[in-house]
């Protein structure tokens, strides 16, 4: 990619902020990303990132900081200025209008020369498959066929930078799967900035180069999907990213270490962790028949090739979930031994912030088993 590619379509917010009477949206944003990148703003309903979205676009006003798109300082510009293009989630069609006048509105509303809108929409439709479909109208057609034709609206206005607000929130789940792969390749293909909004952590996951993990109107994280995965940066990282998400547990003075809260051990951290809140995926964690941190079934959720078991764990009944390969009928109230892996994920019990790294790892984890009762 070359310097230019990257630079047009850049984006960056500074102390970004954005106030609703009583109730802020948005308290300081600052992110930075270059161009040719897919961008996933991801969060749960009501963290703001569909606002700040709307603020990136010109469709609504921050009360403060400043939006750069490819270096350029568009605060202050109307959204006709400033070089995006946006997908909406309602795919915003025309009814009265062809698919292929649908597809130039924007184009014909800026005036461009009729063989440059034929070339621009000619290009689109052989792009997304819509060259056979251009004379009919949008209630003709399916919704994946209407998502194609707002991607195509976006494609001809060959902006660096494209805007979706969860734009596949209307679809089945088996066509939303189709319509991940095909908005991923459409960006590599144009070598284009998108910035996509959802709250569906498998969407972000599986298309995202960089993902902007927000929590009430605040970054959370911004990291890689296998970052944000492997290193979780907060409580609610950890517990928002994952199917099933991390299990977390409080830990506690005992024997031979920090145990779970509420039970006699085994030991499952080194005992400067007491205290903190240790983080396990489901799928490091090992229904074992010999020593192990006894635990008690609620549920066992078979899925086909593997069931995830949901238990509880110690006098204050911590949950913990395990995700097990094949099909394990048990049934609740069942007793049951795991068996956790080292501790990798620690948090502050205060702040919810990861914790340093540093000897966390003080032996294998057959170790943390050696200490204490393993009931």
């Amino acid at each position: 990619m070359s310097l230019g590619a990257r630079s047009r379509g850049a984006l960056r917010l500074e102390e970004v902020t954005r106030r609703f009477g009583t109730i802020t949206a948005l308290a300081g944003v600052s992110l930075a990303t270059e161009g040719a990148r897919f961008v996933v703003l991801l969060g749960p309903s009501g963290c703001g990132k569909s606002t700040l979205l709307r603020i990136v676009a010109g469709l609504d006003t921050q009360h403060s900081g400043r939006v750069l798109l490819g270096g350029r300082d568009v605060t202050g510009l109307p959204p006709k200025e400033r070089g995006v293009a946006m997908v909406f989630q309602n795919y915003a069609l025309f009814p009265h209008l062809s698919v292929a006048e649908n597809i130039v509105f924007g184009l014909r509303a800026r005036g461009a020369p009729r063989a440059e809108r034929e070339a621009r929409l000619a290009r689109a439709a052989d792009m997304l498959g819509l060259a056979q479909l251009l004379h009919r109208r949008p209630n003709q057609l399916s919704g994946g066929q209407q998502q194609r034709i707002a991607l195509a609206r976006a494609v001809v206005a060959e902006a660096p930078i494209c805007l979706m607000d969860e734009p596949l929130s209307n679809l089945d789940a088996k066509l939303r799967a189709e319509m991940r792969r095909e908005i991923r390749g459409l960006q590599q293909r144009l070598g284009i900035t998108m910035v996509y909004v959802t709250h569906d952590q498998a969407e972000a996951m599986s298309m995202a180069d960089q993902v902007v993990l927000m929590n009430e109107g605040r970054i959370e994280q911004d990291a890689t999907p296998a970052e944000l995965y492997a290193r979780p940066a907060s409580l609610f990282a950890a517990s928002f990213i994952g199917t099933p998400p991390m299990s977390l547990l409080r830990l506690e003075p005992g024997a031979g270490g920090a145990v779970v809260a509420g039970t006699a051990g085994p030991a499952v951290a080194p005992a400067e962790a007491a205290g903190a809140i240790l983080g396990v995926r489901p799928e490091e964690i090992v229904p074992t028949d010999g020593p192990g941190l006894a635990a008690t079934v609620v549920s066992a959720e078979f899925l086909g090739a593997e069931t995830v078991l949901t238990c509880t764990v110690g006098a204050a009944c911590e949950t913990i979930q395990a995700r097990v390969p094949g099909h394990h009928a048990l049934a609740a109230g069942s007793p049951l031994r795991l068996r956790l892996p080292p501790p990798v994920h620690l948090f502050d019990a205060a702040t919810g912030r990861r914790l340093p790294e540093t000897n966390r790892r003080r032996a294998p984890a057959e170790a943390l088993y050696d200490n204490g009762d393993a009931g």
